[in-house]
């Protein structure tokens, strides 16, 4: 753990504000959810928590994802994708990119078409020339959103048999959660 230099005061509900800064560089916004941690040395940790990662077997959801609907399968949480098609999987444990962010913002299923690596995440290049088509259906639970199921082809459109097939699955994943 390194030392920031800052110090604040727990105002009388209990409350500490965590500084802009720090915030920022560790890409916590408003509504985030925050997981505590207690040490043996009395040491208190706050750590980002992901619902959706919590989940363990979302390598069945993937699978099936594939099966039926043709594509490559990523599930995400709100920063990082968790699980991949094994012909994605170096793309896993790296961070969004800000279209599909953009697209879980708001709520929202969208396609982006011949989508790039700097589409879906902000720090990993393949040689890839594009990702096809992205069907990006955001996961949400009591209006808090918690991930995304994102669909991909390079061979075909995606349409409406895939985005019910993905607006499901998200719903699944999302009762399956039980927040």
């Amino acid at each position: 753990m390194r030392a920031t230099g800052i110090v604040r005061k727990i105002d009388n509900l209990g409350r500490v504000v965590i500084p802009k800064e720090i915030r920022t560089k560790m890409k916590i916004d408003n509504g985030n959810t925050l997981e505590i941690f207690v040490d043996k040395d009395d040491t208190v940790v706050l750590k980002k928590y992901s619902p959706v990662k919590e989940l363990g077997n979302l390598k069945s959801y993937i699978d099936t994802l594939e099966e039926t609907t043709d594509c490559k399968v990523i599930i995400s949480d709100t920063d990082k994708i968790l699980e991949t098609s094994s012909q994605l999987k170096d793309y896993s444990g790296h961070v969004l990119g800000s279209k599909v962010k953009d697209i879980i913002k708001s709520r929202k299923t969208r396609v982006i078409n011949n989508a790039q690596d700097e589409d879906l995440c902000v720090d990993f290049r393949t040689k890839e020339e594009n990702l096809g088509s992205l069907l990006v259906t955001p996961v949400v639970k009591q209006g808090d959103i918690l991930g995304a199921v994102i669909l991909s082809s390079t061979k075909k459109q995606l349409g409406n048999f895939e985005k019910k097939i993905s607006k499901i699955t998200a719903k699944v994943i999302s009762k399956k959660l039980g927040l």
